[in-house]
C-alpha cells in the first residue's frame, strides 16, 4: 500500500501564502488578515483531501484483498487442496474418459507444482 502524504504540498502552500501575505501587506495592511484566513482555509481543504485520498486508497487495497481471498478460497477450499475436497465424478460425467486423459496429459505431479485447469 502506498501511503498518501501531502506534507510537502502543505509546506509549499504555506510558503506560497507567506509570500502572498507579504505582498498583500505592502499594498494594504488589512489584507494580511484576509490572506492569512485564505491560507487557513486552503490548508484545511488540503488536509481534508489527504483524508479522502487515504480512505480511497484503503478501499482500493481492501477490494484487492477480497479478490485475492476469493481466488484462494476457490483454489484451496477450507485451506485444503481442491482435489481433496471436490469430487471427480461430476467432471467425469460431463467429459467422460477424455477428462481423465486430459488430467494425465497435463499432470505436473512429479514436478511438485500446482496446475490450474479452466472449465469452459
Amino acid at each position: 500500500v502506498q501511503q498518501v502524504d501531502l506534507a510537502k504540498e502543505q509546506e509549499q502552500l504555506t510558503e506560497f501564502y507567506d509570500k502572498l501575505t507579504l505582498i498583500a501587506g505592502k499594498i494594504d495592511i488589512t489584507l494580511q488578515v484576509h490572506t492569512a484566513a485564505l491560507q487557513t482555509q486552503a490548508i484545511k481543504k488540503l488536509v481534508a483531501l489527504e483524508k479522502k485520498l487515504l480512505r480511497a486508497e484503503k478501499r482500493k487495497y481492501e477490494a484487492g484483498q477480497r479478490q485475492l481471498k476469493k481466488i484462494k478460497e476457490k483454489l484451496f477450499p477450507n485451506n485444503n487442496l481442491q482435489e481433496r475436497i471436490d469430487n471427480l465424478m461430476p467432471y467425469y460425467a460431463k467429459w467422460g474418459k477424455d477428462f481423465i486423459r486430459m488430467l494425465y496429459d497435463h499432470s505436473e505431479a512429479l514436478d511438485m507444482q500446482f496446475g490450474i485447469m479452466v472449465e469452459e
